[in-house]
C-alpha cells in the first residue's frame, strides 16, 4: 500500500505546472559549492582588425557561506559600480547600487510565498521606478507594472498554458504613444525558455529558439526568418573546474568567435 502512494505522488509532482524560468536568454547555471568570490573577466573579440581583444568589463562577486551574494563590484573602461545587497531569511530585501555619479536603492517586498511581488528604486532625486507583480498559484508572474518617473507606464499580461508548455504575453507601452506588443514563448519540462516568437495579425513574425543544456546552461541561440530560414546563429562553448562550475565561456556569432569570458573562483 505504501509504494502506491509513493507512486501517485511521484505521478502528481511530474504532472504539476513548473515554475517558469527566469526570462534570460542567456541561462547559466546555478553555482556549485560554497564558492567565497568569482573574479570575472570579459574580452571582446573584435571584426575590424583581425586578432583585436579588448576587455570590456571585469566582474568581482563576493558570497557569504549561504551562497548569498553579498556585493558586486564592476569596472568598465568608462565606469565603475558596486552593488551590495541585504537579506531577510535568504531574501534580497534591498539592494543599494553606488556608481560614480549617483546611489540608488532598490528595496523589494514579497508575499507570503516568497514571490517578488513589489520592486521600487530611488535615487538622489527621490523615488523614480516601481514595478508591481501578480502571480499565480504556480509562482508564475500573469501581471507586471512598471512606472519609470511616471513617464513611461507598462502593463505586461500573461496567460499560460501548462498542458502545452507555453505562455502569451502582451505588453501594453505607454508614453507620448501608445504601443502593444504580444509575444508566445514556449517552455521546456524544467521550465527554460526555448522559443519566442511576436504574435502579428496580418504576417507570420520572425522567432528565436534556444537550446538548454542539462546544468541550464544556454547552448545555441537561433534567428530564424518566418519562413524557418536562418538569419543568424548564436553559440557557446563552456569549460569547466572539477567542481563543475564554469571557468571559460566563449560565445560564436555565425562560428566567428565575438566574446570570451573567464571566471576565476575561490572557494571556502
Amino acid at each position: 500500500m505504501k509504494s502506491i502512494y509513493i507512486v501517485l505522488f511521484l505521478f502528481l509532482v511530474s504532472c504539476s505546472p513548473i515554475k517558469v524560468k527566469d526570462f534570460n536568454y542567456d541561462y547559466t547555471q546555478e553555482i556549485v559549492g560554497k564558492i567565497k568570490s568569482i573574479d570575472i573577466k570579459k574580452y571582446e573579440y573584435k571584426f575590424i582588425k583581425k586578432d583585436t581583444v579588448n576587455l570590456v568589463k571585469k566582474t568581482i562577486l563576493n558570497f557569504d557561506v549561504n551562497k548569498n551574494l553579498k556585493n558586486e563590484k564592476f569596472f568598465t573602461e568608462n565606469e565603475k559600480k558596486e552593488i551590495s545587497y541585504k537579506y531577510v531569511n535568504g531574501l534580497i530585501i534591498q539592494k543599494e547600487v553606488i556608481s560614480d555619479n549617483d546611489t540608488t536603492i532598490i528595496d523589494y517586498k514579497y508575499d507570503d510565498a516568497n514571490n517578488l511581488i513589489e520592486e521600487k528604486s530611488s535615487d538622489k532625486n527621490g523615488l523614480y521606478n516601481i514595478t508591481t507583480q501578480a502571480f499565480d498559484k504556480y509562482h508564475n508572474p500573469i501581471e507586471i507594472n512598471k512606472n519609470f518617473a511616471n513617464k513611461i507606464k507598462q502593463t505586461i499580461q500573461i496567460e499560460y498554458n501548462y498542458k502545452k508548455n507555453y505562455f502569451i504575453s502582451k505588453s501594453f507601452i505607454d508614453t507620448l504613444s501608445y504601443t502593444k506588443l504580444k509575444s508566445k514563448k514556449y517552455f521546456d519540462k524544467k521550465g527554460y525558455i526555448i522559443k519566442i516568437h511576436d504574435i502579428k495579425s496580418k504576417t507570420n513574425a520572425n522567432y528565436f529558439t534556444f537550446e538548454i543544456d542539462k546544468k541550464g546552461n544556454l547552448n545555441t541561440k537561433k534567428y530564424y526568418k518566418s519562413d524557418g530560414t536562418i538569419i543568424e546563429t548564436v553559440a557557446f562553448k563552456n569549460d569547466y573546474d572539477n567542481r563543475g562550475n564554469i571557468i571559460s565561456r566563449e560565445r560564436f556569432l555565425n562560428n566567428k568567435l565575438v566574446d570570451k569570458t573567464i571566471y576565476e573562483i575561490t572557494y571556502y
